[in-house]
């Protein structure tokens, strides 16, 4: 596991707190007249299309404020890309085409400014934020890609159904139906296999599943230890066009939810290894990064009970040849 020099990581660390403060996309600017009025517009790349969006009248006050907002931004975005371009030159890991393309989508819409990526596709987000380079998520599946992106999703305020905004990632989105035919599909599927799943906290063992997101036009599966993963999500960036803005569970809290439900994945058995080889990796990046923080989210979660919690922990450490002492700071 190699470390990425602090010169990268510091930049790295720019890039993410420019897309945090960043109010609007970049967009090319033109205006149209319509019966002697000027209207604005804007044309912006968002995953595999190129988008036409309305602004506005050309003399009202609101539209020339957004127009400078959105000019300040294409500025900011040209700087944005060299970053994006020096970190990728440098091999700092970036997540594969698709996955980068979905999240495009996914943040011109609005989604992921209260979701959280979760899964192997933040897995993907960690190495530039622990300084270190773990080992391909592709490997550690042995697939060919790591095709799921997994979305925790706590609201419904998106103006499009999901297949709509998947499509611009890739025309042949499709929402899978589940047990329940009449239910809301929180699957999506694309014509190469690439998987969208959105998932949602269980607050309750009567929860329905999937709950209805009747704005996006699909469901979310609601998942025991969710809610407690995506307490107090990190910013990251997703190094693809000018950066995409993405939050993603604490590091230690992955870690340790892997070894959680490593144990519950059933007869799952390439799951569950995958569950297990995320987690070495992320123990071993933490140990040298940030150990108080693995001991913290370890003991956290020992602590909120025995049976669901501290004895899947040290079945999956056992498995790994590991042992609690080697997550207490």
């Amino acid at each position: 596991m190699k470390p990425i020099p602090l010169p990268l990581q510091t930049l790295y660390a720019e890039l993410a707190q420019q897309l945090q403060a960043s109010m609007e996309r970049p967009a090319s600017l033109y205006h149209r007249e319509i019966k002697g009025m000027s209207y604005v517009y804007g044309k912006r790349p968002v995953g595999s299309v190129r988008r036409d969006i309305f602004i506005g009248r050309a003399d009202d006050p609101l539209v020339v404020a957004r127009v400078a907002l959105i000019e300040e931004e294409n500025a900011r975005a040209a700087e944005r890309r060299q970053i994006v371009s020096t970190l990728r030159r440098a091999h700092v890991p970036a997540p594969v085409q698709a996955l980068s393309q979905v999240l495009d989508t996914m943040s011109d819409a609005g989604l992921l400014r209260q979701a959280v990526l979760v899964g192997t596709a933040a897995y993907q987000c960690y190495p530039a934020p622990l300084g270190h380079r773990l080992p391909a998520a592709g490997l550690i599946s042995q697939d060919e890609d790591p095709a799921t992106a997994s979305l925790a999703v706590m609201a419904d305020e998106a103006g499009e159904t999901m297949e709509t905004i998947l499509k611009r990632a890739d025309p042949t989105f499709r929402g899978v139906p589940g047990l329940d035919p009449a239910a809301l599909p929180s699957h999506f599927r694309s014509a190469s296999g690439f998987v969208v799943d959105l998932l949602t906290p269980q607050r309750r063992r009567t929860d329905t599943n999937p709950m209805a997101l009747p704005a996006l036009a699909a469901g979310a599966v609601p998942l025991q230890h969710l809610d407690w993963l995506i307490a107090d999500p990190m910013p990251a960036a997703v190094l693809y066009r000018s950066g995409i803005a993405v939050r993603i569970p604490q590091p230690a809290r992955f870690a340790v939810h892997k070894l959680i439900i490593a144990q519950k994945r059933g007869g799952d058995t390439t799951k569950r290894r995958k569950d297990l080889a995320q987690a070495e990796a992320l123990i071993t990046a933490l140990k040298s990064a940030d150990p108080f923080a693995l001991s913290d989210a370890f003991e956290d979660a020992a602590a909120k009970g025995t049976t669901g919690w501290e004895r899947p922990m040290v079945r999956s450490l056992t498995e790994l040849g590991l042992t609690p002492a080697h997550l207490v700071a």
